[in-house]
């Protein structure tokens, strides 16, 4: 592009570059075209030389961070944009350069702070495009870094700014798909509405305003002077003054304000339980210890004297199963990994329960002798309550081939809570003999039987040491315990969860969670409707008295947000009305949701009767069966019904042979389900499977006289015997 000397100084000055830099604009120039033809390393030397002349100018030091951030080189670009921001702290590129480099280089909450003051010291309708460019970036680095709640704080800003709401709608998106992030942090965000009789709420209006700008800092300090008129407790005194300066603290990533606000908020008396429970449950997430419980999970090495002795008595015995080695870098591998059980596991167990089951205590891998180290057994995942009782074990089986006690290698705080969720039940490695059926009921009755028993009789901090069952009798711990539920909740597996809320609720004595029932006709906008409720109450939905329109929006939410109970429900209600009471792309967009949430909890039999309805459905409004058909692939193979699978690809083969879309997204298909390697040849691994399917095949034919005819052909013969 031909240089513009009144182009804006690329350095974020207030001036055109003839006005900033005037006697280095065939200077400037070179750089630039030494940008645009990529040759950073010459640049990069160019500039060095110019700024000995030219110390101080923000053109060069802007393209000089360019290079670094091309290049990844973000150690060198800290003290570089640090003292460019510290020289120019109202230049909106020196704002987004330093942040930038401050969240990659791992200090985000500085990084956040100096973006912040970058949008405090420019004008609300003028933002540099550099700083909102670097702060759509910061978005996009906070998320990496598990920090979604000041990225979706941050992609709700951006959107609105027309420039780069497409890319700030993306960022968005991600992040709120995030299933990683608990929902309720993901849709946690800043309460817009003001009681109309709350006195400060002129005030609240001003700092409504500074939010959406980005200008947190500023809003903050009129939102905070509003608390004395939420604490004088009077009958008008709206404490969500306490919830929003928490919601702001959060984005500032200042946590620990962030959980006295939302305290405060929670024991205010204007607040409303189910409020204050999910206050509390957001305090939760982001304390080191919410519930009070916490104990550690060790690895400890012990040392080896005689490693391939130790190897057989550990093989030979009941407590010490043999398993694949746990997921972790180890070189050189190791002799053998084991899981330590509570109790000997029987493989001849005709009929396995939850009582007979056996449990892990802890993950043994036994090395042998290296180089610069003795031979050692290393034990992983167990925890301080545990090491008497385990180390014991290995004593008794291994004796002096071990040295007990052994060495703390390395330690971290875990919750007791948590620990219960993991479910460390043990099954065989190969469960052939053991029905799937089985293994799921014995999961369930352990969720449903010794996690809720052995949570109830926890004694908790969080329950100033009392016990579940001791605490239900005080009400001053009701929304605490509740909280510590909802909580609980994220830790389950999903088909469980609302099982064991239930039974919990119920031992406790504690009020459920009401249906919301919403009045029909009730508002004319279905997000309207919507966003009067959180998205993690949406499951509690009287589907019935949604309208159709509000059913479909609030779908396209859930699914993008990954909130299966809500999916399902709103879902199902849509196809359980009537064909021609809506479009019928909405009811593929349920027939999708339904298909692919039975397939991600292992439902295929019930996947595939919503394919099968989706296909009558379609067939009926003249609409082609690829698609359904080619889930129905997908599922037959997952559930293991090969010839099914193949009859359906034959049919779509033969029927779209035609259709260069339909082939196309069948071989994508079987590229990702690791059939085929992408140009089109069979995998290796799919080769190798078909050459062990046959050669088991082989193996189980019974030979007969004359077996080589076709089985079911008149040459074919019945089981041979002797005369």
């Amino acid at each position: 592009m031909p240089f513009d000397p009144y182009a804006p100084c690329p350095g974020g000055r207030d001036k055109k570059i003839r006005f900033c830099c005037p006697n280095m604009l065939k200077e400037i120039e070179q750089v630039g075209r030494l940008l645009e033809t990529e040759q950073n390393g010459a640049c990069l030397a160019y500039i060095e030389t110019l700024e000995k002349n030219h110390p101080n100018c923000a053109c060069l030091t802007a393209a000089k961070l360019s290079i670094y951030r091309i290049e990844n080189r973000w150690a060198e670009a800290l003290p570089v944009a640090e003292r460019f921001h510290a020289d120019e702290p109202d230049n909106p590129t020196a704002a987004a350069e330093y942040a930038m480099a401050l969240v990659v280089t791992g200090n985000p909450k500085l990084a956040i702070s100096t973006l912040v003051d970058g949008f405090e010291r420019s004008k609300a309708d003028a933002i540099h495009t550099t700083l909102l460019r670097g702060t759509l970036q910061i978005g996009a680095y906070l998320l990496m870094g598990r920090l979604a709640v000041p990225a979706i704080a941050i992609g709700n800003v951006l959107k609105e700014i027309p420039a780069i709401a497409e890319s700030a709608n993306r960022l968005l998106y991600n992040a709120t798909a995030d299933a990683n992030v608990p929902l309720i942090l993901r849709d946690w965000a800043f309460e817009y509405k003001c009681p109309d009789d709350f006195p400060g709420k002129a005030t609240f209006e001003d700092a409504a305003v500074l939010v959406r700008q980005m200008r947190w800092k500023q809003a903050l300090a009129l939102l905070e002077p509003l608390t004395h008129l939420v604490d004088s407790n009077c009958a008008d005194a709206w404490s969500g003054v306490w919830r929003n300066i928490a919601v702001l603290h959060f984005w500032l990533l200042d946590s620990e304000k962030g959980c006295e606000a939302l305290k405060t908020y929670a024991s205010h008396p204007n607040t409303p339980m189910e409020d204050a429970v999910d206050a509390e449950s957001v305090r939760f997430l982001f304390a080191p210890d919410p519930f009070g419980d916490q104990t550690n999970e060790l690895i400890v090495e012990y040392a080896i004297t005689d490693v391939d002795a130790a190897l057989e008595k550990l093989l030979s015995d009941p407590l010490f199963r043999n398993v694949d080695s746990p997921d972790a870098p180890f070189s050189p591998p190791p002799r053998g990994s084991f899981q330590l059980l509570d109790r000997p596991f029987s493989d001849t167990e005709t009929t396995m329960t939850l009582e007979t089951v056996s449990s892990q205590r802890a993950v043994a891998v036994l090395f042998g002798k290296e180089t610069d180290r003795e031979a050692r057994l290393l034990v992983l995942a167990l925890t301080t309550e545990e090491l008497e009782a385990v180390e014991a074990n290995i004593q008794g089986v291994l004796g002096d081939l071990v040295q007990i006690p052994g060495k703390t290698i390395d330690q971290k705080p875990i919750s007791k809570t948590r620990l219960l969720t993991e479910c460390r039940l043990y099954f065989p490695q190969k469960r052939e003999h053991v029905e799937p059926e089985v293994i799921e009921k014995i999961i369930i009755d352990y969720f449903g039987k010794s996690f809720v028993e052995a949570w109830l009789a926890l004694p908790l901090g969080l329950l100033d040491g009392k016990t579940p069952v001791e605490a239900a009798k005080e009400p001053k711990y009701t929304v605490p315990l509740l909280a510590a539920i909802q909580m609980i909740e994220d830790w389950m597996p999903e088909d469980v969860r609302s099982d064991v809320n239930q039974k919990l609720w119920s031992r406790l004595g504690l009020p459920t969670p009401d249906t919301i029932t919403v009045a029909e006709g009730s508002g004319e906008d279905p997000l309207e409707v919507l966003d009067a409720y959180p998205v993690w109450r949406w499951h509690r939905f009287d589907v019935s008295k949604l309208s159709t329109d509000i059913l479909a929006g609030g779908l396209q939410i859930v699914l993008g947000m990954r909130e299966m109970r809500a999916t399902m429900r709103f879902a199902e209600e849509l196809l359980n009305r009537p064909m021609d009471s809506m479009p019928f792309p909405t009811r593929i967009m349920a027939f999708e949701a339904l298909i692919s949430t039975s397939q991600g909890k292992g439902d295929f039999e019930n996947a595939l009767l919503w394919v099968e309805r989706a296909k009558n459905e379609s067939a009926a409004n003249d609409i082609p069966d690829a698609a359904w058909c080619l889930h129905e692939i997908l599922l037959l193979l997952m559930k293991g019904d090969t010839s099914v699978a193949f009859e359906v690809i034959q049919y779509v083969a033969t029927k779209y042979r035609d259709d260069a879309s339909v082939m196309n997204a069948l071989q994508e298909l079987f590229v990702r389900i690791g059939m085929l390697n992408p140009d089109g040849t069979p995998s290796a691994a799919f080769v190798q499977a078909q050459a062990a399917q046959q050669a088991e095949e082989q193996e189980q034919k019974i030979w007969t006289p004359d077996g080589s005819a076709p089985t079911g052909s008149p040459a074919s013969s019945k089981l041979w015997v002797p005369d």
